[in-house]
């Protein structure tokens, strides 16, 4: 079994590790952990007493055939450069930070390099992690970290230049859907006398049948907006507006993030 290094263990790493094993795919004995702070890790310690909690990222390294980093954007050269002494050629380096890109990590680390974007959904264990593998990652490898990632939601295999798009659509996307229908609640309040509390709720619960009539029943998109919007009906009257208004809205939100991810990006190749 392959000995499993993770570095950092913020919201999104907690997430990821504990659902990889509550899977039971990753044995906690075949596991190690370092983080900036060891506070974080007490419930880990408590639930999975067999993870070895390392002292520091060298520890992790030296114990590990794949390392997972989940440390912020600007901490990963620093920690590859704190451990790629203690890496092999057979060293197999996951990291999740989406502006970083493979050809920047490879020029301080020339091996094994996955680049994995997960979402906030996983902790629910649905949504689409995006992975895109560098080409000196085996076929047996990939497969080996897809099927990790299979355990908390559903993987999609990209090619990196489609991931800043492809992260906006499963990894910003909840903040954006939480957004738009929190602005709706508002104005539903607004228009009402439901207090706003009252109108997530609502909101929230309409969202989650509408999820399950998408995924569980297999209405098409197209199906379930004709099924609810008849014609000369007052729904709509709704989607006319929504016609009008959303292209433009999401033209512009997807020309900011991609300008957001290059500024980003453009930053990141000056220190690499």
């Amino acid at each position: 079994m392959k000995k499993i290094g993770f570095i950092g263990y913020g919201s999104m790493g907690r997430v990821i590790l504990n659902g990889f094993l509550e899977s039971g795919m990753l044995k906690p004995f075949n596991v190690t952990v370092s983080t900036r702070t060891r506070s974080k890790l007490s419930e880990l310690e408590k639930n999975y007493p067999d993870v070895e909690i390392a002292h520091n990222n060298i520890q992790t390294a030296q114990n590990s055939d794949i390392i997972f980093l989940f440390t912020g954007t600007s901490d990963v050269k620093n920690v590859i450069e704190e451990i790629k002494t203690y890496l092999s050629e057979k060293t197999h380096l996951v990291y999740i930070s989406a502006a970083l890109g493979i050809d920047m990590v490879s020029t301080i680390f020339d091996g094994k390099i996955t680049k994995v974007i997960p979402s906030i959904t996983s902790e629910v264990h649905e949504g689409v992690s995006l992975i895109c593998h560098h080409e000196s990652v085996s076929i047996e490898e990939s497969d080996f970290v897809d099927n990790l990632f299979r355990t908390v939601g559903d993987v999609k295999i990209v090619d990196e230049a489609d991931l800043d798009v492809g992260a906006d659509i499963t990894s910003c996307s909840p903040a954006f859907i939480a957004k738009i229908f929190q602005e709706f609640s508002i104005e539903a309040s607004n228009n009402s006398t439901f207090s706003r509390e009252e109108a997530e709720k609502m909101i929230i619960s309409t969202l989650y049948g509408t999820s399950k009539l998408l995924y569980e029943k297999g209405y098409g998109i197209d199906d379930l907006i004709s099924a609810v919007a008849t014609k000369g009906g007052i729904t709509e009257e709704g989607v006319k507006i929504l016609d009008n208004e959303l292209p433009e809205l999401f033209n512009e939100l997807f020309k900011t993030t991609i300008k957001k991810h290059q500024i980003i990006q453009s930053k990141l190749k000056e220190q690499y």
